[in-house]
């Protein structure tokens, strides 16, 4: 035999192969989860793509503690039943500047004392809803949508959604 400097490869030993296939399943059980989890992530993030946001209203007042309370809503639709754009247009454009203010004065003014989850808590304590249902009370008053319908091919619909954005805090005010 001639001996050109190169071993030759033998086989690996039963040892070792059990090691490199332990290796390949942990990598391809790795690499599966990553690609379930993005998958996961991707579905439950586009649960909200058939959603469009229309309309967005910053609110915000002074409460009668003195400090001062905003939130941004926004009002969206879905794309099957959009908003028509001249109503969005206009509710965009309006000056909200006084409504958070209204919005309080009216609540505080009529506190929704049959929306609380035990009725003899006091609205002050952290487990009464009535602050958010008060809040909510005056803005189904102070915020209105001119009325629309769309045909969506089974007659005519309307859908709304309204979502208030993380760190608002107007409701507070009135607890």
């Amino acid at each position: 035999m001639s001996s050109s400097g190169a071993e030759t490869a033998r086989p690996p030993s039963p040892p070792e192969r059990g090691r490199r296939l332990r290796r390949w399943l942990i990598a391809g059980a790795a690499t599966a989860f990553v690609v379930i989890v993005a998958l996961v992530a991707m579905f439950f993030m586009g649960q909200r793509s058939w959603l469009t946001t229309d309309v967005t209203i910053s609110l915000s007042y002074v409460g009668d503690d003195g400090h001062t309370y905003s939130c941004t809503y926004d009002f969206r639709t879905s794309k099957r039943v959009p908003m028509p754009a001249d109503i969005a247009e206009d509710m965009n454009e309006r000056d909200w500047s006084q409504t958070g203010q209204l919005i309080y004065e009216w609540a505080r003014s009529h506190p929704a004392e049959s929306w609380t989850t035990q009725d003899e808590l006091p609205a002050s304590d952290p487990r009464s809803t009535r602050a958010d249902a008060s809040w909510s009370l005056a803005m189904d008053r102070y915020v209105r949508f001119p009325p629309w319908t769309v045909d969506a091919g089974n007659g005519p619909e309307y859908e709304l959604w309204q979502e208030a954005r993380a760190g608002s805090n107007c409701a507070d005010g009135l607890r």
